[in-house]
Protein backbone atom coordinates (compact mmCIF):
# COMPACT_ATOMS: atom_id res chain seq x y z
CA UNK A 1 0.00 0.00 0.00
CA UNK A 2 1.31 3.29 -1.20
CA UNK A 3 -1.64 5.82 -1.32
CA UNK A 4 -4.32 6.30 1.56
CA UNK A 5 -6.94 8.73 1.90
CA UNK A 6 -7.59 10.59 5.70
CA UNK A 7 -10.39 12.40 6.44
CA UNK A 8 -8.96 15.47 8.59
CA UNK A 9 -10.60 17.19 11.30
CA UNK A 10 -12.75 20.19 11.40
CA UNK A 11 -12.44 22.97 14.06
CA UNK A 12 -15.21 25.33 15.54
CA UNK A 13 -13.65 28.36 15.91
CA UNK A 14 -15.92 31.00 16.75
CA UNK A 15 -13.65 33.27 14.02
CA UNK A 16 -14.35 31.13 10.95
CA UNK A 17 -16.47 31.22 8.26
CA UNK A 18 -20.14 28.83 7.80
CA UNK A 19 -19.55 27.76 4.15
CA UNK A 20 -16.55 27.60 2.46
CA UNK A 21 -15.11 24.16 4.39
CA UNK A 22 -18.71 23.02 3.55
CA UNK A 23 -18.99 23.54 0.43
CA UNK A 24 -14.69 22.52 -0.36
CA UNK A 25 -16.05 18.74 0.97
CA UNK A 26 -19.18 18.69 -0.16
CA UNK A 27 -21.07 18.96 2.95
CA UNK A 28 -24.45 20.61 3.83
CA UNK A 29 -23.63 24.12 5.80
CA UNK A 30 -25.56 24.22 8.97
CA UNK A 31 -24.85 27.78 9.88
CA UNK A 32 -22.10 27.28 12.34
CA UNK A 33 -18.66 28.25 12.19
CA UNK A 34 -16.05 25.81 10.40
CA UNK A 35 -13.07 27.83 11.07
CA UNK A 36 -10.09 24.54 10.08
CA UNK A 37 -9.86 21.48 8.53
CA UNK A 38 -6.93 19.78 9.54
CA UNK A 39 -4.69 17.12 8.06
CA UNK A 40 -2.08 15.77 9.62
CA UNK A 41 -1.13 13.72 13.32
CA UNK A 42 -1.15 16.79 15.84
CA UNK A 43 -2.85 15.12 18.69
CA UNK A 44 -5.23 17.49 18.94
CA UNK A 45 -6.42 16.23 15.58
CA UNK A 46 -5.15 13.35 14.42
CA UNK A 47 -6.75 12.43 10.91
CA UNK A 48 -8.24 9.01 10.26
CA UNK A 49 -7.52 6.66 7.61
CA UNK A 50 -10.10 5.44 5.80
CA UNK A 51 -8.90 2.65 4.36
CA UNK A 52 -8.08 1.12 8.18
CA UNK A 53 -10.25 3.62 9.93
CA UNK A 54 -6.68 3.85 12.20
CA UNK A 55 -5.50 7.08 13.54
CA UNK A 56 -2.90 8.53 10.96
CA UNK A 57 -0.30 8.56 13.56
CA UNK A 58 -0.31 4.81 14.11
CA UNK A 59 -1.00 3.94 11.00
CA UNK A 60 2.49 5.55 9.91
CA UNK A 61 4.07 4.13 13.31
CA UNK A 62 3.30 0.27 12.08
CA UNK A 63 5.52 0.59 8.94
CA UNK A 64 7.64 3.92 9.03
CA UNK A 65 10.12 3.64 7.15
CA UNK A 66 8.13 2.46 4.18
CA UNK A 67 6.04 5.31 5.00
CA UNK A 68 8.51 7.92 5.60
CA UNK A 69 12.09 6.72 4.19
CA UNK A 70 15.26 6.48 6.46
CA UNK A 71 16.44 10.15 5.98
CA UNK A 72 13.03 11.06 7.17
CA UNK A 73 13.41 9.29 10.50
CA UNK A 74 17.04 10.15 11.08
CA UNK A 75 16.18 13.56 11.36
CA UNK A 76 12.29 13.90 12.81
CA UNK A 77 11.87 9.82 14.04
CA UNK A 78 8.73 8.54 13.12
CA UNK A 79 6.89 11.52 13.56
CA UNK A 80 5.25 13.92 10.61
CA UNK A 81 6.44 17.82 11.44
CA UNK A 82 4.08 19.51 9.48
CA UNK A 83 0.58 20.28 9.98
CA UNK A 84 -1.63 20.96 6.61
CA UNK A 85 -4.50 23.19 7.22
CA UNK A 86 -7.45 24.43 5.58
CA UNK A 87 -8.47 28.36 6.86
CA UNK A 88 -11.76 29.93 6.75
CA UNK A 89 -11.45 33.30 8.12
CA UNK A 90 -14.84 35.51 8.91
CA UNK A 91 -13.31 37.59 12.15
CA UNK A 92 -10.00 38.42 12.58
CA UNK A 93 -7.77 35.63 14.56
CA UNK A 94 -5.88 36.70 17.60
CA UNK A 95 -3.04 38.86 16.93
CA UNK A 96 -0.17 36.27 17.71
CA UNK A 97 3.96 35.20 17.68
CA UNK A 98 5.22 31.75 17.58
CA UNK A 99 8.59 30.89 18.93
CA UNK A 100 12.30 29.79 17.03
CA UNK A 101 13.43 26.20 18.43
CA UNK A 102 15.99 27.77 20.57
CA UNK A 103 13.12 29.62 22.32
CA UNK A 104 10.62 27.04 22.30
CA UNK A 105 13.52 24.22 24.09
CA UNK A 106 13.86 27.25 26.91
CA UNK A 107 10.41 27.99 27.12
CA UNK A 108 9.35 24.79 27.99
CA UNK A 109 12.13 23.75 30.35
CA UNK A 110 11.26 27.02 32.28
CA UNK A 111 7.37 26.08 32.58
CA UNK A 112 8.64 22.33 33.70
CA UNK A 113 7.29 22.96 37.35
CA UNK A 114 4.43 25.34 35.88
CA UNK A 115 2.93 22.92 34.01
CA UNK A 116 1.93 20.62 37.07
CA UNK A 117 0.18 23.41 38.76
CA UNK A 118 -1.62 24.94 36.20
CA UNK A 119 -4.03 24.48 33.21
CA UNK A 120 -2.72 23.36 29.89
CA UNK A 121 -4.21 26.50 28.47
CA UNK A 122 -2.39 28.76 31.04
CA UNK A 123 1.06 27.48 29.68
CA UNK A 124 3.22 29.17 27.04
CA UNK A 125 4.85 26.66 25.68
CA UNK A 126 2.69 23.43 24.82
CA UNK A 127 5.55 21.64 23.22
CA UNK A 128 9.49 22.25 22.93
CA UNK A 129 9.22 22.77 19.02
CA UNK A 130 9.17 25.88 16.71
CA UNK A 131 6.44 27.21 14.79
CA UNK A 132 6.78 28.47 11.08
CA UNK A 133 4.14 28.78 8.78
CA UNK A 134 2.64 29.80 5.20
CA UNK A 135 -0.76 30.43 3.72
CA UNK A 136 -1.64 30.43 0.45
CA UNK A 137 -4.54 32.70 -0.82
CA UNK A 138 -7.34 30.54 -2.10
CA UNK A 139 -9.97 33.50 -2.30
CA UNK A 140 -8.57 37.16 -1.17
CA UNK A 141 -6.97 37.33 2.06
CA UNK A 142 -6.50 40.56 4.33
CA UNK A 143 -3.18 39.68 7.01
CA UNK A 144 -1.26 41.74 9.46
CA UNK A 145 2.37 40.80 9.82
CA UNK A 146 5.51 42.31 11.20
CA UNK A 147 6.12 45.93 12.33
CA UNK A 148 6.05 48.87 9.97
CA UNK A 149 8.99 50.93 9.52
CA UNK A 150 8.76 53.66 12.15
CA UNK A 151 8.83 56.30 9.74
CA UNK A 152 5.55 54.95 8.25
CA UNK A 153 3.95 54.38 12.11
CA UNK A 154 4.71 57.98 13.06
CA UNK A 155 2.47 59.92 10.66
CA UNK A 156 -0.21 57.28 10.87
CA UNK A 157 0.06 57.75 14.78
CA UNK A 158 -0.55 61.29 14.60
CA UNK A 159 -3.62 60.85 11.96
CA UNK A 160 -5.33 58.53 14.17
CA UNK A 161 -4.39 60.07 18.28
CA UNK A 162 -3.25 63.43 17.60
CA UNK A 163 -3.85 64.31 21.52
CA UNK A 164 -2.29 61.00 22.35
CA UNK A 165 0.69 61.07 20.42
CA UNK A 166 1.71 64.33 22.43
CA UNK A 167 0.98 62.96 25.50
CA UNK A 168 2.23 59.82 25.51
CA UNK A 169 4.36 59.31 22.32
CA UNK A 170 6.32 62.20 21.20
CA UNK A 171 9.58 60.56 22.01
CA UNK A 172 9.16 58.69 18.56
CA UNK A 173 10.29 62.17 17.00
CA UNK A 174 13.12 63.20 19.13
CA UNK A 175 15.65 60.30 17.64
CA UNK A 176 16.27 58.62 14.26
CA UNK A 177 19.74 57.03 15.28
CA UNK A 178 17.32 53.69 16.39
CA UNK A 179 14.65 53.60 15.23
CA UNK A 180 13.76 49.99 16.12
CA UNK A 181 15.17 50.52 19.75
CA UNK A 182 11.92 53.23 19.58
CA UNK A 183 9.68 50.92 17.76
CA UNK A 184 10.22 48.58 21.03
CA UNK A 185 9.87 51.13 23.70
CA UNK A 186 6.16 52.49 21.69
CA UNK A 187 5.20 48.80 21.35
CA UNK A 188 5.92 47.96 25.36
CA UNK A 189 4.60 51.40 26.67
CA UNK A 190 1.43 51.10 24.72
CA UNK A 191 0.98 47.03 26.33
CA UNK A 192 1.54 48.41 29.55
CA UNK A 193 0.20 51.08 29.86
CA UNK A 194 -2.81 51.86 32.78
CA UNK A 195 -6.18 50.85 31.78
CA UNK A 196 -7.69 54.20 32.21
CA UNK A 197 -4.92 56.31 30.03
CA UNK A 198 -5.44 53.41 27.25
CA UNK A 199 -9.17 53.52 27.30
CA UNK A 200 -9.04 57.41 26.73
CA UNK A 201 -6.56 56.79 24.04
CA UNK A 202 -8.88 54.29 22.50
CA UNK A 203 -11.93 56.51 22.70
CA UNK A 204 -9.88 59.31 20.62
CA UNK A 205 -8.24 56.12 18.39
CA UNK A 206 -12.10 54.89 16.91
CA UNK A 207 -13.72 58.49 17.18
CA UNK A 208 -10.77 59.86 15.01
CA UNK A 209 -11.25 57.09 12.47
CA UNK A 210 -14.81 57.52 12.31
CA UNK A 211 -14.29 60.87 11.28
CA UNK A 212 -11.33 61.05 9.18
CA UNK A 213 -13.71 59.90 6.28
CA UNK A 214 -10.49 59.89 3.82
CA UNK A 215 -9.29 56.54 5.17
CA UNK A 216 -10.77 53.52 3.83
CA UNK A 217 -12.63 50.98 5.48
CA UNK A 218 -12.05 48.15 2.07
CA UNK A 219 -10.57 48.44 -0.78
CA UNK A 220 -12.07 50.10 -3.92
CA UNK A 221 -13.23 46.73 -4.62
CA UNK A 222 -14.17 45.32 -1.60
CA UNK A 223 -12.13 42.12 -1.53
CA UNK A 224 -9.46 43.53 1.01
CA UNK A 225 -9.91 44.92 4.46
CA UNK A 226 -7.83 48.17 5.26
CA UNK A 227 -6.46 49.47 8.12
CA UNK A 228 -9.41 51.21 9.32
CA UNK A 229 -11.55 48.97 8.66
CA UNK A 230 -9.59 45.92 10.52
CA UNK A 231 -9.80 48.30 13.84
CA UNK A 232 -13.11 49.12 13.66
CA UNK A 233 -14.58 45.57 13.16
CA UNK A 234 -12.98 44.47 16.41
CA UNK A 235 -13.62 47.47 18.11
CA UNK A 236 -17.01 45.83 19.34
CA UNK A 237 -15.14 42.60 20.43
CA UNK A 238 -12.54 44.04 22.49
CA UNK A 239 -13.18 47.53 23.32
CA UNK A 240 -10.44 47.87 25.85
CA UNK A 241 -7.75 46.10 24.10
CA UNK A 242 -4.26 47.90 22.75
CA UNK A 243 -4.44 45.15 19.94
CA UNK A 244 -6.88 47.70 18.15
CA UNK A 245 -3.84 49.87 16.79
CA UNK A 246 -2.39 47.46 15.51
CA UNK A 247 -3.24 47.68 11.89
CA UNK A 248 -1.11 51.32 12.07
CA UNK A 249 2.17 49.47 13.08
CA UNK A 250 1.88 46.02 11.69
CA UNK A 251 1.88 45.66 7.67
CA UNK A 252 -1.32 45.39 6.46
CA UNK A 253 -1.12 42.42 3.50
CA UNK A 254 -3.29 41.80 0.64
CA UNK A 255 -3.24 38.48 -1.33
CA UNK A 256 -4.81 37.55 -4.22
CA UNK A 257 -5.65 33.94 -4.79
CA UNK A 258 -2.62 32.20 -5.83
CA UNK A 259 -0.22 34.51 -3.68
CA UNK A 260 0.92 33.16 -0.42
CA UNK A 261 2.95 34.63 2.81
CA UNK A 262 5.46 32.76 5.15
CA UNK A 263 5.33 33.87 8.34
CA UNK A 264 9.01 33.14 10.32
CA UNK A 265 9.02 32.71 14.46
CA UNK A 266 8.96 35.88 15.97
CA UNK A 267 6.34 37.39 13.58
CA UNK A 268 3.58 39.16 15.20
CA UNK A 269 0.71 38.32 13.19
CA UNK A 270 -2.78 37.91 12.61
CA UNK A 271 -5.25 36.59 9.81
CA UNK A 272 -8.21 39.02 9.24
CA UNK A 273 -10.41 37.95 6.19
CA UNK A 274 -10.52 35.55 3.59
CA UNK A 275 -9.72 31.29 2.80
CA UNK A 276 -6.67 29.41 2.43
CA UNK A 277 -4.28 26.51 2.75
CA UNK A 278 -2.01 26.82 5.81
CA UNK A 279 1.03 24.79 6.23
CA UNK A 280 2.87 24.99 9.27
CA UNK A 281 5.53 23.26 11.83
CA UNK A 282 3.53 20.84 13.63
CA UNK A 283 3.39 22.89 16.83
CA UNK A 284 1.07 24.25 19.55
CA UNK A 285 3.28 26.98 20.84
CA UNK A 286 1.28 30.40 20.05
CA UNK A 287 1.74 33.35 22.47
CA UNK A 288 -0.84 35.85 21.89
CA UNK A 289 -0.56 39.82 21.69
CA UNK A 290 -3.90 41.06 21.52
CA UNK A 291 -7.49 40.70 19.89
CA UNK A 292 -8.34 37.90 22.49
CA UNK A 293 -10.16 37.02 25.48
CA UNK A 294 -7.27 34.48 26.20
CA UNK A 295 -3.76 35.11 28.11
CA UNK A 296 -1.29 37.49 27.35
CA UNK A 297 1.58 37.29 28.65
CA UNK A 298 3.11 40.83 27.83
CA UNK A 299 6.74 39.55 29.56
CA UNK A 300 7.04 36.73 27.08
CA UNK A 301 6.11 38.36 24.62
CA UNK A 302 8.45 40.84 24.57
CA UNK A 303 10.86 38.61 24.86
CA UNK A 304 9.94 36.04 21.97
CA UNK A 305 9.00 39.29 19.57
CA UNK A 306 11.07 40.46 16.96
CA UNK A 307 10.50 43.73 16.83
CA UNK A 308 12.08 45.45 13.70
CA UNK A 309 10.20 47.69 11.21
CA UNK A 310 10.63 46.30 7.95
CA UNK A 311 8.37 45.76 4.71
CA UNK A 312 7.19 42.26 3.95
CA UNK A 313 7.25 40.22 0.71
CA UNK A 314 5.41 37.87 -0.44
CA UNK A 315 6.60 34.35 -0.49
CA UNK A 316 8.64 33.92 -4.14
CA UNK A 317 8.11 30.50 -6.40
CA UNK A 318 9.78 28.33 -8.85
CA UNK A 319 8.82 26.03 -11.04
CA UNK A 320 10.49 22.86 -10.66
CA UNK A 321 11.27 20.18 -13.47
CA UNK A 322 7.95 18.08 -13.17
CA UNK A 323 6.06 21.55 -13.50
CA UNK A 324 5.02 22.07 -9.88
CA UNK A 325 5.17 25.38 -8.73
CA UNK A 326 7.06 25.06 -5.15
CA UNK A 327 6.66 27.90 -2.53
CA UNK A 328 10.05 28.88 -1.29
CA UNK A 329 10.30 29.09 2.35
CA UNK A 330 13.26 28.49 4.47
CA UNK A 331 11.98 25.45 6.73
CA UNK A 332 13.59 22.10 7.28
CA UNK A 333 9.95 20.75 8.47
CA UNK A 334 7.53 21.13 5.65
CA UNK A 335 7.48 22.52 2.13
CA UNK A 336 4.55 23.56 -0.18
CA UNK A 337 3.52 22.73 -4.00
CA UNK A 338 1.07 23.63 -6.13
CA UNK A 339 -0.15 21.98 -9.33
CA UNK A 340 -2.81 23.25 -11.65
CA UNK A 341 -4.29 21.66 -14.18
CA UNK A 342 -1.99 19.57 -16.60
CA UNK A 343 0.34 16.43 -16.14
CA UNK A 344 3.34 15.78 -13.99
CA UNK A 345 5.64 13.12 -13.78
CA UNK A 346 7.15 12.56 -10.51
CA UNK A 347 10.29 11.15 -10.23
CA UNK A 348 13.20 10.76 -7.47
CA UNK A 349 11.12 10.74 -4.58
CA UNK A 350 12.33 11.22 -1.51
CA UNK A 351 9.62 12.17 0.98
CA UNK A 352 6.42 11.50 2.33
CA UNK A 353 3.51 13.59 0.86
CA UNK A 354 0.44 14.63 1.29
CA UNK A 355 -2.21 15.25 -1.80
CA UNK A 356 -5.07 17.99 -1.18
CA UNK A 357 -7.59 18.70 -3.97
CA UNK A 358 -9.19 22.10 -3.44
CA UNK A 359 -11.04 22.08 -6.85
CA UNK A 360 -11.77 19.32 -10.12
CA UNK A 361 -10.21 16.39 -9.69
CA UNK A 362 -7.08 14.36 -10.43
CA UNK A 363 -5.49 10.98 -11.35
CA UNK A 364 -2.93 9.43 -9.64
CA UNK A 365 -1.36 6.63 -11.36
CA UNK A 366 1.48 4.48 -10.16
CA UNK A 367 2.68 0.98 -11.12
CA UNK A 368 0.86 -0.46 -8.76
CA UNK A 369 -3.04 1.14 -9.15
CA UNK A 370 -4.68 4.01 -10.36
CA UNK A 371 -6.75 6.32 -8.55
CA UNK A 372 -9.00 9.15 -8.67
CA UNK A 373 -8.80 11.77 -6.73
CA UNK A 374 -11.84 13.95 -5.66
CA UNK A 375 -12.50 17.66 -4.64
CA UNK A 376 -11.76 17.89 -1.25
CA UNK A 377 -9.89 14.78 -0.39
CA UNK A 378 -6.78 14.25 1.18
CA UNK A 379 -4.24 11.32 0.57
CA UNK A 380 -0.48 10.28 2.01
CA UNK A 381 1.64 8.96 -0.45
CA UNK A 382 4.50 7.06 0.73
CA UNK A 383 8.08 8.14 0.58
CA UNK A 384 9.28 4.63 -0.67
CA UNK A 385 7.18 4.89 -3.77
CA UNK A 386 9.97 6.14 -6.30
CA UNK A 387 7.45 7.25 -8.78
CA UNK A 388 3.86 8.39 -10.04
CA UNK A 389 2.75 10.22 -12.57
CA UNK A 390 -0.59 12.71 -11.91
CA UNK A 391 -3.20 14.12 -14.28
CA UNK A 392 -4.59 17.54 -12.52
CA UNK A 393 -8.06 18.70 -14.02
CA UNK A 394 -8.58 21.34 -11.13
CA UNK A 395 -6.08 22.26 -8.43
CA UNK A 396 -3.43 20.01 -6.38
CA UNK A 397 -1.75 21.03 -2.99
CA UNK A 398 1.57 18.74 -2.06
CA UNK A 399 2.89 19.06 1.22
CA UNK A 400 6.28 17.34 1.77
CA UNK A 401 9.33 17.61 3.76
CA UNK A 402 12.10 18.48 2.48
CA UNK A 403 14.64 16.04 1.93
Amino acid sequence: MDIVQIQGHIKAYDWGNSSFIPSLLGLPEDGTSKAELWFGTHPSGDAVVLETGESLSSFLKKDSLHWFGQDHLDCFSDQLPLLLKVLAIERPLSIQVHPTKAQAEEGWKHEEYLRTRVAKDLWNYKDPNRKAEVIYALTPITAMCGFQPLEHIIPSLKLVIPDGFAAHFSYLEESAQDPDGLLARFFEQLYTMKKEELVILIDEYLASLKAHEELPFASGDGRFLESKGIALSCASAFPHDPGLFAPFFLNVKHLAPGEALYLEPRTLHAYVLGNGIELMSASDNVLRGGLTNKKVDVKELLNILEIKGKEVEKVPTLTGSSGRLHLLTPTEEFHLMVLKPGKYEIHDRLSIELLFVTEGKVTFISDQETRELKKGSCHVVAASLPSYTLEVEGLLFIADVPR
